[in-house]
C-alpha cells in the first residue's frame, strides 16, 4: 500500500502504548530476556500492529493483500536493495506477530508454524546482510538469533493481554 494510505501506528506516549510497552518488558522478564533495545522493537512493533491496514503489505504487482509468507517471497523478486530490506523486514516482523500472538491461526489455515519460525529468522538474517556495514546490522543479526525467545515472550504477553487479573492491576497501579 502507498506510504500516505498506511496508518499512523499508537504512539509510545498514548496509554494503549504505554500499556503494550509494560506487557512486553514484563513478558520479557518472565522468559529471562532483559535487551531493551528487542523489547523496545517487538513493543513498537505491536503499536504499529494494533492497526490491521500496518500489518498486511500490498503487492506492488497485484495490489493484493501480501498474507502469506510465499507472497512476500514472490513480491521480493525483481525488487532493489531497500525496497528488499523494507518488505523482508516486515516479513520478519510478520511472521514474528503471528507466530507468538496468534499460532493458533497459523494451524487452523493448515500453515506451519516452524516455517513461519524459520522463515522469520531468514527474513531478519537478510534485512542484517542487506545493512552489513550499518549499526542495524548487528541489531537483526540478533533479532535472528532471539527469535524463539521474542515468540516465547510474545506467547507470554498474550496471556497477559487477556487476562482479566493482569489488566485490572495495570489499571489500578501504572496506566
Amino acid at each position: 500500500m502507498p506510504e500516505a494510505e498506511k496508518s499512523i501506528p499508537i504512539p509510545e506516549a498514548h496509554a494503549l502504548g504505554r500499556y503494550l510497552r509494560q506487557s512486553t518488558e514484563s513478558a520479557f522478564d518472565a522468559v529471562g530476556y532483559h535487551d531493551v533495545e528487542i523489547i523496545e522493537y517487538v513493543s513498537k512493533m505491536l503499536c504499529r500492529f494494533v492497526h490491521v491496514d500496518n500489518l498486511y503489505r500490498r503487492g506492488r504487482k497485484t495490489g493484493e493483500r501480501l498474507e502469506h509468507v510465499i507472497d512476500y517471497l514472490a513480491e521480493a523478486e525483481g525488487m532493489d536493495n531497500v525496497s528488499v530490506r523494507e518488505l523482508k523486514r516486515h516479513m520478519g516482523d510478520s511472521c514474528l506477530f503471528f507466530t507468538g500472538m496468534f499460532p493458533e491461526n497459523l494451524g487452523y489455515r493448515k500453515k506451519n508454524p516452524g516455517f513461519y519460525v524459520s522463515q522469520g529468522k531468514a527474513a531478519y538474517s537478510h534485512v542484517a546482510e542487506i545493512d552489513a556495514l550499518r549499526p542495524s546490522a548487528s541489531f537483526f543479526r540478533k533479532l535472528t538469533h532471539r527469535f524463539d525467545e521474542c515468540v516465547t515472550a510474545l506467547h507470554i504477553e498474550r496471556k497477559f493481554l487477556f487476562d482479566s487479573v493482569y489488566q485490572y492491576i495495570n489499571r489500578q497501579f501504572s496506566i
